[in-house]
């Protein structure tokens, strides 16, 4: 009963100062009825963009010489991520510096012979024999370069004797490290993945639309998404494909949303809800809207704030029909030319 009696002494109103109002930058809206458009509530999931997202691994067996990311690092295309010691690539080197001497020697024979055959000095055979050795050498030297490719490393001359057996690892896209799975030290065989980098900057959402709902869902319609780590955010995309195939187990198609993420908020695995404009047969019906960002929950309820006067705020219950990209319908609560606070109504709840 103490309890009631003070959480109906409380009042739905909340007087801010100027100073308490300017810091919270909030921003309004007038309740009015629009053309609502209903929408197709569908669960969905986040996940990288397969041509941005890299899993980065070694070619060769050998050991981690050092590591120059760590998870949550930024890093650009071509960005070294870590080194590995392998004999392997020692020899292959070796072989390349061989190869490269020979190429010289033999492109020096050649030219002397050709320099002497001009000056009558030699014969026309041992030209051809010059050559055909320059030819070999050219072979061995691009064989030896194409072994270092395929291993991953460069034929370029190491900083130091230690370094000739060393292969640097680097990322074949920019984005974001998401996963490390190496270490100093430890010995590495191809096939493993060492290094994950992502591009979070873009990201798809895979949706599922069951059989009975594909025909409401077109290419280009616009798409409202949210996550639980986000409740007061919408995050819009559209539609970019919807699969050819159904899911004999779920009798559901998958739908592509691409989706801009450019502050990094929005991660791949995170679980969200989709809601497709346009996919209804009956034409939009007319209803009091205001923007979805508006309704906060409270005490398990439902409601917004509404503007009474300069710095007056006062908080009323709702019921919420429904939702149409950035809009939701509100059933009851307020009534059309009611000012309510729009972006920062979740701070306006803090106070």
């Amino acid at each position: 009963e103490e309890a009631e009696a003070e959480r109906e002494s409380i009042s739905d109103r909340v007087q801010l100062t100027p100073e308490a109002l300017s810091h919270l930058s909030l921003e309004y809206v007038v309740a009015e009825e629009i053309a609502l458009e209903p929408t197709l509530k569908v669960s969905a999931e986040l996940m990288p963009v397969p041509d941005r997202h890299a899993e980065v691994g070694t070619l060769v067996s050998g050991r981690i010489a050092q590591v120059h990311v760590n998870v949550g690092d930024s890093v650009d295309a071509g960005t070294p991520l870590l080194d590995v010691d392998s004999p392997e690539v020692g020899r292959a080197r070796a072989e390349f510096i061989r190869a490269s001497a020979e190429l010289e020697v033999a492109r020096a024979a050649a030219a002397r012979e050709e320099q002497l055959l001009e000056q009558r000095a030699t014969s026309k055979r041992e030209v051809e024999i010059a050559q055909g050795a320059l030819k070999t050498a050219r072979a061995r030297f691009s064989a030896a370069q194409a072994l270092l490719a395929t291993l991953g490393a460069s034929g370029r001359p190491q900083t130091t004797p230690e370094k000739a057996a060393r292969v640097v690892l680097t990322s074949p896209v920019t984005g974001t490290v998401v996963a490390r799975d190496a270490h100093v030290g430890r010995a590495v065989e191809p096939g493993g993945t060492l290094i994950e980098v992502v591009d979070l900057s873009e990201l798809w959402l895979l949706a599922d639309v069951y059989e009975r709902d594909l025909r409401l869902v077109a290419k280009g319609q616009d798409v409202q998404v949210s996550v639980q780590a986000y409740p007061d955010n919408s995050f819009g995309g559209v539609v970019d494909l919807i699969a050819g195939t159904i899911d004999e187990r779920t009798r559901a198609a998958k739908v592509r949303v691409v989706l801009a993420n450019p502050d990094g908020r929005l991660r791949p695995g995170m679980f969200a809800t989709a809601r497709i404009s346009g996919t209804h047969d009956h034409k939009p019906q007319r209803a009091l809207a205001i923007p979805a960002s508006a309704v906060q929950t409270i005490d398990d309820h439902r409601a917004v704030f509404v503007r009474l006067g300069d710095g007056l705020f006062e908080l009323r219950r709702v019921h919420t029909g429904e939702r149409a990209g950035n809009q939701v319908e509100v059933l009851n609560g307020i009534a059309p030319g009611d000012e309510v606070v729009a972006d920062g109504s979740f701070l306006l709840k803090g106070q």
